[in-house]
């Protein structure tokens, strides 16, 4: 996500300027319009170098969870929304948050509410959470929509975890039948190519294939880094382009597999904020826009996006989501459902379950299957190099027989 700068004049005529990430600048200007800045500088930063913004260390959704409990905790306490956020900045380690919440603090003392004043550091607090809390503010339950807000964090917190636990042990045979094919290409393979250069007999095709393979990648070790830094930093680059990341999400959702769990992944997650965010009391056209931002997935999005255009038209959310084709046909008639008896957020939190369940049930099949194929081409391949290596010394001892 691109980096932008801005400065701002706040109400009270202090200024303010923040680095933040936003999908575009048009978007940007507009979020901080609606949270009462007057934009003065509103630019995007070139990505060269690290810079002293690139070493802030960013909250992590952990940290932002424990943040939103103990908050929980103190309102619910009774204390003062200034005292409570006086607390909580004793208690963060991170100083560039720290810096945020006193700011937010000196902004509610000088009279705004507090979703406005988070809404100016975007970088911290999302502009999903924000809304809720500006929901929850405007009908007095600003405990239950944090509440409610928790608990979409957890949710969504839980799938993240099943799949980072799923795909660690095939990561790490990754890593390690690359760290022995290295080995065996940098040590073992020259090792034995000295002993054969003594050898008056003509070695076999594949020995002789194998050595010069291995010779030509040291001899061009630095050319192909360089080659392949290149090509990482071509595709960095082309894949933070529109048409770029609409090609990647869209043969990611096409991917054999892989596919359908992708897919189910972000209809969970795409369903379960909607619904955390109607359940807030935002409106429905409302809702759908901040779902569609918060998809990272392009394809998704512009989905959901045409299916905002759809219902702003008046058509309902079950027949504007059925036209885009990215929901089966049994979600639609949940939400059709749904919406014909006013249990709409119901409803969407049930199919969000369901494809919860159904992501770990495809995750555990797709996990039991990648392990032994990756066992299998590891032994193949380190054993086909061995093979190969030793093929001379079968032919000579079946020469001495």
């Amino acid at each position: 996500m691109p980096l932008f700068y801005y400065k701002v004049a706040r109400e009270d005529g202090s200024v303010l300027t923040k680095e933040v990430e936003a999908d575009s600048e048009d978007l940007l200007r507009r979020q901080l319009e609606e949270s009462g800045y007057l934009v003065l500088q509103l630019r995007k930063r070139k990505a060269i170098g690290l810079g002293l913004s690139g070493l802030r260390r960013k909250q992590t959704s952990e940290e932002f969870l424990v943040f939103n409990q103990e908050l929980l905790v103190l309102i619910r306490a009774g204390l003062p929304i200034v005292q409570c956020l006086d607390i909580l900045m004793e208690r963060t380690p991170n100083e560039s948050y720290k810096t945020a919440l006193t700011d937010v603090k000196n902004e509610i003392k000088g009279g705004k509410a507090m979703s406005d004043a988070m809404a100016g550091h975007l970088e911290y607090f999302s502009e999903l959470y924000c809304n809720s809390l500006r929901a929850g503010e405007r009908t007095g339950n600003l405990p239950e929509v944090i509440e409610r807000f928790i608990s979409y964090q957890k949710r969504l917190l839980a799938v993240k975890r099943q799949l980072l636990n799923a795909l660690t042990y095939p990561v790490f045979l990754i890593f390690a039948t690359t760290a022995v094919l290295v080995v065996l290409l940098t040590y073992v393979v020259p090792s034995f190519s000295e002993i054969y250069a003594g050898f008056q007999a003509q070695l076999p095709l594949p020995t002789v294939i194998l050595i010069n393979t291995t010779r030509f990648i040291r001899e061009y070790l630095l050319i192909f880094i360089v080659v392949m830094a290149l090509l990482v930093f071509l595709f960095r680059y082309w894949i933070h382009t529109e048409k770029g990341r609409n090609a990647v999400d869209g043969y990611i959702l096409n991917l054999p597999l892989v596919g359908k769990l992708v897919r189910g992944y972000f209809i969970s997650t795409m369903t379960r904020t909607l619904a955390t965010i109607l359940a807030g009391g935002i409106p429905m056209l409302q809702a759908l826009d901040m779902v569609a931002r918060s998809i990272t997935n392009k394809v998704i999005s512009s989905n959901l996006r045409y299916a905002l255009e759809r219902v702003r038209g008046g058509m309902s959310l079950a027949g504007a989501l059925d036209e885009t084709g990215m929901m089966p046909e049994m979600s639609i008639r949940m939400i059709e459902v749904g919406e014909a008896t006013g249990s709409l957020e119901v409803m969407l939190n049930d199919i969000s379950n369901f494809y919860e369940e159904e992501v770990n049930l495809r995750l555990q099949r797709l996990t039991n299957l990648i392990e032994p194929v990756i066992m299998l081409c590891m032994g193949v391949v380190v054993g086909g190099i061995v093979i190969v290596m030793y093929m001379p010394i079968f032919e000579l001892a079946g020469t001495v027989k």
